[in-house]
Order: structure tokens, then C-alpha cells, then sequence
């Protein structure tokens, strides 16, 4: 049965830096022309655009079909809405906002079986997860965590402020960055001791390493931007977005259009 999150550890073992795309636009075809290109892994985004189940599976199915890891950035830790993701067999889950050790026990434990994890509260289904009863559905029930990395993204002040429990939390696999947000979240703090977003953004990956947790971060589309990210420590990241990269396709043969 394909183990997608296995690769990815196994890569990011060997000390190659994992590179993969992002998808918001709703047409699968996105993933799969990033699989077929060779990136590591499609960044499924469910937080910010209007994707619903079916698409998320399409984009999930089309990453994996093309040799691709799926990671799915969730819009929240709700057992609930989050056992439909995990059911449809993602090789990981991204959750937005975790903002110290509760939030992140919260995302762990939607994603564990009870008697797995104290705490766990994931119902038992599946599904595609275990390709239908066609995978090895024995070894997914006895540790459904050894097909899924659970990532979680520090894009706050509190986040930042309490990395030390998120990190300490069981079943934490790695930190994604959110440096937009962040750096808003830094703004907003008033008095001595908030350090800026490049200081704040060191701290974070330098911790997460030494905690022996996978560290991620987006990429610029750049050969500096990629080099500063990976100095920083960086071990995987996020390179490409498909709207930016069709809007700035579109912008650019407009303009060579016009100014024929």
C-alpha cells in the first residue's frame, strides 16, 4: 500500500531537502501536472480556498496517482469535520493556528484511534485510507500514524512564545512556518521582549531541529529565497503556488502582447 508519508521521512532522512507544491484552485489536474513534474509532495490548501471533500479528494488522488505525497493544510482541529480528511488517505495533515501544547493535543488527537493515544477520539472507517479493504488495512488500524505526518503551523506570537510545549507534545511530527501571519501576530504585541519576524523565524527553526521534529517553511521562487530558507534550517518546504504562477503567466504574456 503506497506510504507517502514514509517517502517523505526517508528523504528528509537523508538529508535531501523535500520540495512541494501548493494547490488552491479547485481542478485536480493542478496535483497531478506537480507529480508528474517531481515535486515530493502537493500542498492540498483546504484553509483558505472553496475546496469541499470531493475536490480535496480529486487533488488527493491525482498527487498520489502521479508518484506525490498529499499534505492536506485542514481548516481547523475539529474530530468531526477531520475524519472525512483522514478517512480519504492523505499522507499528512498541516493544522493552521497551533498556538501552544493544548491546540496541538487537540490536532494530535483527532488524528489518533483511543486506544492509541490517551486522548484520542478518531472513529474507526478508514475507507480510502486503506484503499477500500485492498491495502494493508491491519497494519493502517494498529498505527494509522506510521501513513500520516502530522505538521503543525506556527504563524503567532503564542505560537512562537510556546513552541517548547507544541514541540513536547506525543505525535507532533514537525513545525510549519507561517511567516505572513506571524509577522502581523509580532506587530500587534506591545512592550519589550517581541522579537522581529527574521529573529523569531530562526528561533522557531533552530528549536524544531534540536527537538528532532521535521522543520518546513514556504520557498520563494528564487534560487535566494530557496537558499536563505534552507540556511535558515529548513529541512521541507512549500515552492510555487498554482494561481500566483498562472496570474504572473497571464500578467507576463499580456504584457508581451502589448508591447509588440
Amino acid at each position: 500500500m503506497w506510504n507517502g508519508a514514509q517517502a517523505l521521512r526517508e528523504k528528509l532522512r537523508s538529508g535531501r531537502f523535500v520540495t512541494g507544491f501548493a494547490a488552491t484552485l479547485s481542478d485536480s489536474v493542478v496535483s497531478e501536472m506537480a507529480a508528474c513534474a517531481g515535486y515530493d509532495f502537493v500542498f492540498v490548501d483546504a484553509e483558505h480556498p472553496p475546496m469541499d471533500r470531493q475536490t480535496i479528494l480529486r487533488h488527493v488522488m491525482a498527487a498520489q496517482g502521479g508518484g506525490a505525497a498529499a499534505l492536506i493544510r485542514v481548516w481547523g482541529c475539529d474530530p468531526s469535520a477531520l475524519k472525512a480528511l483522514l478517512d480519504l488517505g492523505p499522507d499528512g495533515l498541516i493544522f493552521p493556528f497551533i498556538h501552544d501544547g493544548e491546540s496541538a493535543r487537540r490536532a494530535v488527537s483527532a488524528c489518533s484511534y483511543p486506544d492509541q493515544l490517551p486522548g484520542g477520539v478518531r472513529g474507526q472507517g478508514p475507507m480510502r485510507a486503506v484503499r477500500w479493504g485492498f491495502g494493508d488495512g491491519a497494519g493502517y488500524l494498529e498505527d494509522p500514524g506510521q501513513y500520516l505526518l502530522r505538521i503543525m503551523q506556527v504563524e503567532s506570537y503564542e505560537g512562537w512564545r510556546n513552541l517548547d510545549e507544541i514541540l513536547s507534545v506525543p505525535g507532533v511530527d514537525g513545525i510549519y512556518l507561517g511567516p505572513a501571519d506571524l509577522d502581523r501576530s509580532l506587530q500587534a504585541q506591545e512592550g519589550p521582549g517581541v522579537p522581529g519576524l527574521e529573529e523569531a523565524c530562526l528561533d522557531v527553526c533552530r528549536k524544531t531541529r534540536a527537538a528532532g521534529k521535521w522543520m518546513g517553511a514556504p520557498v520563494p521562487v528564487s534560487r535566494e529565497g530557496a537558499a536563505s530558507v534552507r540556511a535558515k534550517g529548513a529541512q521541507w518546504g512549500v515552492c510555487g503556488i498554482d494561481a500566483d504562477l498562472l496570474a504572473n503567466g497571464m500578467r507576463n504574456c499580456l504584457e508581451t502582447c502589448e508591447n509588440l
